[in-house]
């Protein structure tokens, strides 16, 4: 499985958190042109909305599936059977500390680097591989201790 982890905020998306799902979504486009089996969101306005956007984006033409098993609080093993019966590319999209939990869970670690708003982290075969962060769309290594 391929999870893309993508932090956004409690609340409304504001302007700049439009942007910057918006390039965020445009720069994987160009960078590998992402087929993504499903687009799963927490229950959180913030997270929907840039499930939305990011869908856009990418060309996602399938329903952005919203999740009560990524809300807060609720343990990677709870969330995780239900992300792997999605497909092998899927992205998620919540907040944090959920993601964070959710990503320490996927790899078999017991911690994982907190995310912070809009960025994106890429976990391929239940390994770290690499992160985007808002305002600097180069790719860099995902590191977990």
């Amino acid at each position: 499985m391929r999870a893309a982890l993508v932090e956004g905020e409690l609340g409304h998306l504001s302007a700049e958190g439009r942007r910057m799902i918006r390039a965020l979504g445009s720069k994987l486009k160009l960078d590998e042109a992402p087929v993504f089996d499903r687009i799963v969101a927490s229950p959180g306005p913030a997270a929907i909305q840039s499930a939305e956007l990011f869908a856009d984006r990418v060309d996602y033409v399938g329903v952005v599936e919203v999740s009560p098993a990524l809300a807060a609080g609720v343990p990677g093993a709870v969330a995780l059977p239900m992300l792997l019966a999605r497909g092998s590319v899927v992205a998620v999209f919540g907040d944090e500390p959920a993601l964070s939990a959710l990503g320490a869970f996927l790899v078999g670690r017991p911690t994982f680097p907190p995310l912070v708003p809009a960025q994106v982290s890429v976990i391929r075969d239940r390994q770290p591989a690499w992160c985007l962060r808002p305002g600097d769309l180069a790719r860099q290594l995902l590191l977990v201790a």
